[in-house]
C-alpha cells in the first residue's frame, strides 16, 4: 500500500510525502515542525484516513483527506476533498476501479473523473502526475485546458517539486510558463516519502518487494538521492526563495479544505413514502 501526504507548514508550504513510515509517525513530525496541517492521499484508496485523522486530532493539526487516483492514461491524479459532496465522489471513484479490477489493480477512465469531480481540488501531481507527463509529450496546453473543463479553473493548482534533479527543474520551468499563460496559482510540494533521510533505506526495501527485486538489481526504481524526507518550513522556504507565491498558496488551498473525517457521519438515503407518513412511520408499519 502506498501512501502520499502533504504538510502545511506554518510558514506555508504543502509536501507530498509517499509511504515509507506511518500516518502517526508523519503527524508527530508536522507537530514538531510547528505545522497547522497536513493532508493524507493514499494511492489509489483512503486506506490511512482513520488513522491519520485520529494521530492529527490528538496533535491538534488539521488533517485533510484524498487520493492519488490512477487513470487508464497512466497518469496519476492528486485530489483532496474539499467538501463532503467531494469525499463521496472521491469513494465513487475508488468503487468504480475496485469493482472491476483484482486487489491492488484497476483505473479509472477520464470520463468517470469528469461525472464525479465535483467537490474536488486537483493538483496537477508531481513525476506521475498528467502534467508531467503532458510536458514530456508536449501537450500541457491541451493537458491543462482538460483539467480546466473537468474541475473547473478555480480547483486546478499547478504542482512543483524540488528534489535536485535537472530534469524536473527543467519541467518545473515549463509549468510555471503553463501556469502563467492559463493564470493558475502555483503549489510548491515536497514529495516527501520518509519522515527522516536515514529512512530512505527503508522505502528502497518496501520498493524491492513490491517490484519483486533485491536492492543489487533494482538500478532506477530506486530513488535517485535522499532529498524527498519531511523539510522544515524554513527548508521549504529556501527551497522555493523565488516562488513565494507557490508557498503562500499552501495556506490558501488548506483554508478551502473543509472537510473532514467527522463530517462523514452516515445518512440515511430518503425513501418515497405516502402522504402523512415518515420514513419511521413507514418501516414501523412493514416491520409489524
Amino acid at each position: 500500500m502506498s501512501a502520499a501526504y502533504i504538510e502545511l507548514h506554518a510558514s506555508s508550504a504543502f509536501s507530498f510525502l509517499e509511504g515509507a513510515s506511518l500516518p502517526e509517525k508523519f503527524i508527530g513530525a508536522c507537530a514538531e515542525y510547528s505545522m497547522p496541517a497536513m493532508a493524507l492521499l493514499d494511492r489509489d484508496g483512503v486506506y490511512g484516513a482513520p488513522r491519520f485523522h485520529l494521530a492529527a486530532k490528538k496533535a491538534g493539526i488539521q488533517a485533510h483527506i484524498g487520493a492519488e487516483v490512477t487513470s487508464t492514461t497512466g497518469v496519476r491524479y492528486p485530489l483532496l476533498a474539499e467538501t463532503r459532496e467531494g469525499y463521496q465522489n472521491l469513494c465513487r471513484l475508488l468503487t468504480c476501479m475496485k469493482l472491476r479490477a483484482p486487489k491492488g489493480k484497476g483505473a479509472v477512465t477520464e470520463d468517470e473523473i469528469r461525472v464525479y469531480s465535483r467537490g474536488l481540488v486537483c493538483l496537477t501531481g508531481g513525476e506521475q502526475g498528467p502534467l508531467t507527463a503532458a510536458i514530456r509529450n508536449k501537450t500541457g496546453d491541451e493537458t491543462l485546458n482538460r483539467l480546466i473543463h473537468t474541475f473547473g479553473r478555480e480547483n486546478i493548482y499547478v504542482e512543483l517539486q524540488r528534489h535536485y534533479n535537472r530534469e524536473q527543474e527543467a519541467i518545473n520551468q515549463q509549468a510555471i510558463a503553463l501556469a502563467k499563460s492559463f493564470q493558475l496559482p502555483l503549489l510548491a510540494t515536497n514529495g516527501v516519502r520518509y519522515a527522516l533521510p536515514q529512512e530512505r533505506k527503508i522505502l528502497d526495501v518496501f520498493t524491492c518487494i513490491r517490484n519483486h527485486r533485491t536492492l543489487e538489481t533494482a538500478g532506477r526504481l530506486l530513488s535517485k538521492n535522499s532529498d524527498c524526507y519531511l523539510k522544515t518550513p524554513d527548508q521549504m522556504a529556501r527551497l522555493f526563495h523565488d516562488l513565494p507565491e507557490a508557498i503562500a498558496n499552501t495556506i490558501t488551498l488548506s483554508s478551502r479544505l473543509r472537510y473532514t473525517m467527522k463530517d462523514l457521519g452516515y445518512e440515511f438515503p430518503k425513501y418515497p413514502v405516502g402522504e402523512n407518513e415518515t420514513m419511521a412511520s413507514f418501516l414501523r408499519k412493514r416491520t409489524e
